[in-house]
């Protein structure tokens, strides 16, 4: 069960993961806490003690004899009756509930019962120090998170910053918030060492730079650097992520959320993840005739074309940056009568 939740993302949290363990803990305490209340009474029901807790319980009956032995025991209830019983003994005695229907009656049972008590006390003691850890833990983090939106929002105030655009901004902290609750993942990757910050970079950006079509074949080395040039912005809903008549830096690819192709007012295309602007501006200079627009919360990757062609002219010969310059312009002219055939601009 814990390798299904595990799987699921249930137990990603150390928090829930300890206290889970520790219930799963309290179950297995229970189950042989009550095997062994009931394995002690029915050991000394065949050693011939007048009343055992099972047979008040009407589990099983002793027969008349000189000599008790097991094959004097008269068996009333069936074992499953028998270990759902133990079972809740064990539980309301570990949790000191204690219902008083089901109690020791001979000096072993007392003293298992003893045991069970302070088992379960243990078990319960850990559980609640660990939830009140857990809850204490999400507070913090959130009144934490609280505490700088007030510090920003008066500052916003002093400095006359207006509505609409305080309103963004909290959006945008809010939308931090639910994704990271309040780390801060720049910092996380700069406490890691250099070998692990470019594995956790590449495993981010690899696949999403691999998919320039100039670039399906390029090896390790080349995606290597190229992730190493590439920079990751977030945008917040509405946010313009290339203007009108502004030069094109680079090439644009979307990582997460969704982006749209504007000219005008009208939305021409829709750039989700994979999707990608302007591949052909890493090798010519060009303004954009269209705005580019966020439409939620949306992850861009922006591949300037000055760093790319750094690392082309160190790391590929002429000739392959020749096959490379030519499947990016051939692959934009014919998105360009692609847009002309069905009415769209260029």
């Amino acid at each position: 069960l814990s390798m299904i939740l595990g799987s699921k993302g249930h137990l990603k949290n150390v928090g829930f993961r300890r206290t889970w363990a520790l219930f799963f803990a309290m179950a297995l305490a229970g189950h042989w806490c009550g095997c062994g209340f009931y394995y002690v009474s029915r050991k000394q029901a065949e050693k011939g003690v007048a009343m055992t807790w099972p047979e008040a319980a009407g589990l099983y009956s002793t027969m008349s004899s000189e000599e008790a032995t097991e094959s004097n025991l008269k068996i009333e209830a069936t074992l499953f009756e028998s270990y759902i019983q133990s079972l809740y003994w064990a539980y309301i005695t570990m949790i000191t509930t204690g219902f008083g229907d089901i109690v020791p009656l001979t000096i072993q049972e007392t003293v298992w019962c003893i045991f069970s008590m302070l088992v379960g006390v243990f078990i319960t003691a850990l559980t609640i120090a660990n939830l009140q850890q857990l809850v204490t833990s999400l507070d913090a983090s959130r009144l934490r998170f609280q505490r700088e939106m007030e510090i920003m929002k008066k500052f916003l105030r002093y400095r006359l910053v207006p509505a609409g655009l305080q309103k963004r901004i909290a959006t945008f902290f809010d939308h931090q918030w639910d994704v990271l609750k309040g780390e801060d993942e720049q910092k996380f990757l700069l406490e890691l060492p250099q070998s692990l910050q470019q594995q956790v970079t590449n495993f981010m950006c690899r696949d999403i730079i691999a998919s320039l079509s100039i670039l399906r074949k390029a090896n390790t080395s080349l995606l290597n650097a190229l992730v190493e040039c590439t920079e990751m912005n977030t945008y917040s809903p509405n946010d313009e992520i290339v203007k009108v008549g502004e030069k094109i830096r680079g090439a644009i690819l979307i990582s997460r959320g969704e982006a749209e192709l504007m000219k005008g007012a009208m939305v021409e295309r829709k750039l989700r993840r994979l999707d990608r602007f302007a591949e052909e501006c890493l090798f010519v200079d060009k303004v954009s005739l269209h705005s580019v627009r966020s439409k939620g919360f949306s992850e861009v990757l922006i591949l300037p074309s000055v760093l790319f062609q750094r690392v082309i002219n160190f790391q590929c010969d002429e000739d392959h940056i020749a096959q490379m310059k030519e499947t990016s312009l051939a692959l934009a002219k014919n998105g360009a009568k692609a847009n002309k055939l069905f009415g769209l601009s260029d």
